[in-house]
């Protein structure tokens, strides 16, 4: 950049004073201009740096999802649909998953389930019984009780022996016992009839739970595409094995209208933040040689990978300084005649309107690298 600024001040004076002598060139003249060029280069590379920042880290990104079966088991891969890099819409079938192992676990819980809820009837019986058992061992308490009480009376008139009263006390104890009993089994009965959530008895609502999950096994044996794209790197065929531990293939979603022409861009810490919303941008790149696209700033995001501190048990570590920069998303004015694969890199600058000799430099210098483009078109 030095050298180009110095090669056309050069190139100036030499027109100037040399080939059309517009003006005499003498020795104060000619020590002015000398000291006058290194500093106007200065002003021109700081302003440049500073007011117009270019990067040469401008990238077109496109949204890829990976593409992982939402099935709680391992599955055998029965059909595979899709074509590689055939355009497909949201919800088209890119391939299927056998779903016979889950249909065997969706009638075995509706069995389950019908189970579970006659269980419901006979919980409700068992607990009916355990009250009457209850009364029942309540009556027989109150008899032992009226039986030891007439007892006693007998006892102390000496009409009966002591052995009859220690029975009639024997008989009172068992009959207390029996009533705690029953009392206890009461409560179990209850507890077990009367454990709901919500309006519906645990075990039946658990065994619903499991049919629910299976079903849903079965419908995402049949794996759709999540969005409007394609897939591509189709490694996968009719017989393997899936599960939810890990990615089968990526999709590659279609840019929509806000993200169709976007480019991300990465600036050095202090031009960026001279940078705004809606300062006007141009981007070259080596797959269009000699070709300028503008554009408009259309966000800056104010986070860079050096700044995310992640959960952990150390730490955090300092990074080296000045290695941080920071993102800029660039919207392209001629996004939608524009062919721009994802991953195309290429040079990006920003305007913002702060001494415009340095601007006007600095679109002369992306047109030169525009065309030094052609120098490598066929690499």
């Amino acid at each position: 950049m030095m050298a180009a600024i110095f090669i056309t001040y050069a190139a100036i004076i030499w027109l100037v004073f040399d080939k059309l002598r517009l003006i005499r060139l003498s020795l104060p003249l000619a020590l002015a201009l000398a000291a006058v060029g290194p500093v106007f280069a200065f002003y021109v590379i700081v302003s440049m740096n500073n007011f117009h920042p270019s990067s040469a880290d401008a990238r077109a990104f496109q949204r890829v999802v990976q593409v992982v079966p939402h099935i709680t088991a391992p599955g055998r891969v029965r059909d595979v649909v899709a074509q590689p890099n055939a355009p497909m819409k949201k919800g088209d079938v890119i391939f299927a998953i056998d779903p016979e192992q889950f249909q065997f676990d969706v009638k075995r819980l509706e069995a389950a389930l019908a189970a579970a809820e006659q269980t419901v009837p006979q919980l409700k019986s068992s607990l009916d019984q355990a009250a009457a058992a209850v009364e029942k061992a309540n009556v027989q308490l109150k008899l032992a009780n009226e039986d030891f009480e007439r007892q006693s009376e007998l006892f102390e008139k000496k009409v009966v022996a002591q052995a009859t009263l220690d029975r009639a006390e024997r008989n009172l104890e068992a009959a207390k016992q029996a009533v705690a009993g029953a009392q206890a089994a009461e409560d179990r009965a209850r507890l077990a009839y009367q454990s709901n959530i919500g309006s519906e008895n645990t075990a039946v609502a658990q065994v619903r739970q499991q049919l629910a999950q299976a079903k849903y096994n079965v419908e995402e044996s049949t794996v759709r595409a999540p969005c409007d794209g394609y897939v591509t790197n189709i490694q996968l065929v009719p017989g393997a094995v899936v599960s939810a531990a890990a990615s089968v293939l990526p999709f590659v979603c279609d840019r929509d209208e806000r993200n169709r022409g976007v480019v991300v861009a990465t600036f050095m810490q202090g031009p960026y933040l001279q940078i705004h919303p809606g300062d006007y941008a141009e981007v070259v790149f080596p797959m269009y040689p000699g070709r300028v696209f503008p554009g408009k700033v259309l966000t800056t995001i104010d986070l860079a990978s050096e700044g995310q501190l992640s959960a952990s048990g150390l730490f955090p570590g300092a990074n080296v300084p000045g290695t941080a920069r920071f993102a800029v998303r660039i919207k392209l004015d001629d996004a939608d005649k524009l062919r721009l694969p994802a991953g195309a890199q290429g040079n990006a600058a920003v305007y913002t309107g702060n001494v415009q000799i340095a601007g006007i430099i600095r679109m002369a210098l992306m047109r030169i690298t525009s065309w030094t483009n052609y120098l490598f078109f066929s690499a």
